[in-house]
């Protein structure tokens, strides 16, 4: 019961500056609680990304963004993307903890019939794209806010990234088109866990070394970029 008080203390103040850190910290390790439930439950999905992405979320959903889970498709509402689809499991478990879907309902993961897929699935309510072919999330979502700059909306939109997935070309080729159209609606956040299926990031590829750091490649396409602790 203290954790469903909570929440709802936070939903009324969405997306407001006075949201109690305490509060998103213990939503955070609620997000994490529930992605090892359902990975576990399941027998298969991917635990590590999933954990790695929990406060990103929690500050997007109960503190940044513009929503309504009573009305998903509500056309004032900021647009979040997660790029990295596989990583679905806290994504879900954010989806759930703001309303858009019972709880209960996450514990059907990637069981027959069930909506939860191992991948990110549209059919979900709060979800904006179907993702898990890495590298399209920060295409469609820089064409939304080309949309919404086009129609002099106000709409923001959030794109998640996956370190390991900065390797696919067409990522760049959004990171480019984003900033000659100088998309300043459009945030593309990469979660730089430095992991990836194949190994560590730095061992496969040079996407943020020392010589040539992420931020300054953004940097050289337009954009403003910056580097935060992404889990405090």
């Amino acid at each position: 019961m203290m954790m469903r008080n909570l929440l709802s203390k936070v939903l009324t103040t969405t997306p407001h500056k006075n949201v109690k850190i305490e509060a998103l910290k213990q939503i955070a390790q609620e997000l994490r609680r529930q992605a090892v439930l359902m990975t576990h439950r399941a027998g298969s999905g991917h635990p590590g990304g999933s954990l790695s992405q929990a406060e990103i979320l929690t500050a997007l959903y109960f503190f940044r963004m513009k929503h309504n889970p009573k009305n998903p498709q509500d056309p004032h509402r900021d647009i979040c993307i997660l790029s990295k689809g596989h990583c679905c499991p806290s994504f879900y478990a954010v989806l759930a903890e703001a309303g858009y879907f019972p709880k209960e309902e996450l514990m059907s993961f990637r069981s027959m019939g069930s909506r939860l897929q191992g991948h990110v699935y549209a059919e979900v309510p709060g979800v904006e794209l179907s993702t898990g072919s890495l590298g399209q999330g920060l295409s469609v979502g820089a064409g939304m806010a080309l949309s919404f700059k086009i129609d002099k909306k106000t709409n923001h939109v959030f794109v998640l990234l996956g370190d390991g997935e900065m390797q696919e070309g067409s990522v760049w080729e959004a990171i480019m088109f984003a900033g000659r159209h100088q998309l300043n609606n459009l945030t593309a956040i990469v979660d730089f866990n430095g992991v990836q299926q194949e190994g560590f990031t730095n061992e496969i590829s040079d996407i943020n070394t020392e010589e040539r750091p992420l931020a300054k490649k953004f940097t050289e396409f337009g954009w403003h970029a910056i580097e935060i602790n992404g889990n405090s």
